[in-house]
């Protein structure tokens, strides 16, 4: 499995650089996602700007990663996906469960915009 990891504060991402998620890389792709999930950091993104095929085995290493980390506290997100990967995703009926956006800085504005909305909630119940 070839890929590339940016830490970056509590966050880090992983770009993926195959052109297929799918049974001959999923297993390693597993492992990968095992290591990094349980690595203490609250946001993983994970690139898949490279990838034009997926299979079901690929889909299940990507449930793997948003269940590792919602089970740690944090959150994975999926960003840079193909329309043929989205299509598939969409298909699976998976996009109402994982987090997917165009871009990291997409990603984050929305989380920032999530966290000042909790704050302002907070703010009117004191």
């Amino acid at each position: 499995m070839r890929y590339t990891l940016d830490h970056e504060d509590n966050s880090a991402t992983m770009t993926v650089h195959e052109e297929r998620l799918d049974i001959t890389n999923s297993s390693n792709f597993k492992a990968e996602v095992l290591l990094h999930t349980r690595s203490g950091i609250e946001i993983f993104f994970i690139d898949l700007s490279e990838v034009v095929y997926c299979d079901s085995t690929g889909l299940g290493a990507l449930l793997l990663a948003h269940r590792e980390m919602k089970a740690a506290g944090g959150a994975t997100i999926f960003i840079g996906l193909s329309d043929r990967l989205r299509s598939f995703i969409n298909v699976s009926q998976l996009d109402r469960v994982l987090y997917i956006y165009d871009t990291r800085e997409e990603a984050l504005a929305d989380l920032q915009s999530d966290d000042e909305a909790d704050h302002d909630d907070l703010g009117e119940e004191m």
